[in-house]
């Protein structure tokens, strides 16, 4: 049972896509919190854009200065600065009990230290395990950590952070759901381009050549690789027209970055829900946390390397029955497991104890 509730919440997200925010405010809203959502990317000033961006960015490949240095760092029309002051115009207003700040965000000590003397702070890092020495020092400023994968947990612990706990990814299940759709597509992958990424699609076009592709920069690495080419069918894919991309292709194809186990990684990412959600074939690169949700070969199919992963594409695609069987298993248990209702609960569970702590 939950105790009292945070009467107002801020949640901060780095932008609309992929919706974050909007689904977790959803939840607390059902649990009668009001709620407001900051993106931060979009909370930038013309100057910043047209001039900032651009000065930084030549003076950077030119390597005048090395790339983390900002000429106009405290500038009052730089994108930090800027977005700083108007999450703390927002908080004044608003007056949250809790402010949600997800992903890699900078913003301005001194905005954080105002947020952390006036309300409670949590922040839910959902980025490599590398990055997180990008946040050391704003750990002071959050009362509470909220990380991805089990390996942030354990690095966060052997550092000496107490206030700091596991919390996946869930689902939207109103939104991911099954279309009766022909299967058009024997695979696809949806994602920004990376160099691994590359060398797995590259490989498994050897198994099937009947798939499409969707995500940034994928076109810019791919202009001299004309059958590759053909297949990129947009920067990005949302919404409505996902979930159709989905219930479309016969597997869907996950390929992990930051969360590669080979590299010490071990979070997963929303597609892991998503795509069982919409009674769709899932396979992936291995993580162990993914086993902390579904379960391996029952309802989702995992590959430790290319080669494997290629092996069980080809396996999938001769066999429809077994394909549907786990598809059906991955959607019988994903409705039932983790949804933005179980999250939202999980960081009232944390703000009550923080708050009985005094």
């Amino acid at each position: 049972m939950l105790g009292k509730l945070p009467q107002r919440l801020l949640i901060v997200a780095y932008c609309p896509r992929p919706p974050l925010g909007e689904p977790v405010a959803a939840a607390f809203e059902r649990l009668g919190v009001e709620t407001r959502i900051f993106h931060s990317w979009p909370c930038n000033t013309w100057y910043d854009r047209l001039v900032i961006h651009y000065i930084n960015h030549f003076a950077h490949n030119l390597r005048l200065v090395p790339k983390a240095v900002n000429l106009f760092e405290g500038h009052p029309k730089s994108h930090k600065e800027w977005r700083s002051k108007e999450l703390l115009r927002l908080c004044r207003e608003f007056r949250p009990d809790l402010v949600v700040i997800t992903g890699v965000q900078r913003f301005t000590q001194s905005a954080l230290q105002e947020l952390h003397d006036h309300t409670r702070v949590f922040f839910w890092f959902t980025e490599s395990e590398k990055r997180f020495g990008e946040i050391a020092a704003e750990l002071p400023w959050y009362h509470h950590l909220l990380v991805l994968s089990s390996a942030s947990l354990e690095q966060e612990k052997n550092l000496g952070v107490e206030q700091v706990s596991l919390l996946q990814h869930a689902v939207d299940t109103s939104l991911f759901r099954p279309w009766q759709l022909p299967r058009r597509w024997d695979w696809c992958f949806v994602g920004q381009w990376h160099e691994r990424r590359q060398q797995y699609v590259e490989g498994l076009a050897e198994v099937s050549k009947n798939f499409v592709i969707y995500g940034p920069r994928w076109r810019k690495h791919n202009l001299l690789n004309p059958s590759l080419l053909r297949k990129i069918k947009g920067s990005g894919i949302w919404g409505e027209n996902l979930i159709r991309l989905y219930n479309q292709t016969r597997v869907v194809v996950n390929i992990s970055v930051w969360g590669d186990e080979s590299l010490g990684g071990s979070g997963v990412n929303m597609r892991l829900l998503e795509v069982p959600a919409c009674r769709a074939c899932l396979l992936t690169d291995y993580s162990r946390d993914a086993s902390r949700l579904l379960t391996p070969g029952r309802e989702f199919v995992s590959a430790s390397d290319l080669k494997e992963m290629q092996a069980r594409l080809a396996e999938l695609l001769a066999n429809p029955e077994k394909r549907r069987h786990i598809a059906q298993c991955g959607y019988e248990r994903v409705i039932h497991i983790r949804n933005y209702d179980d999250l939202a609960q999980e960081i009232c569970h944390n703000w009550t104890a923080l708050q009985q702590a005094g």
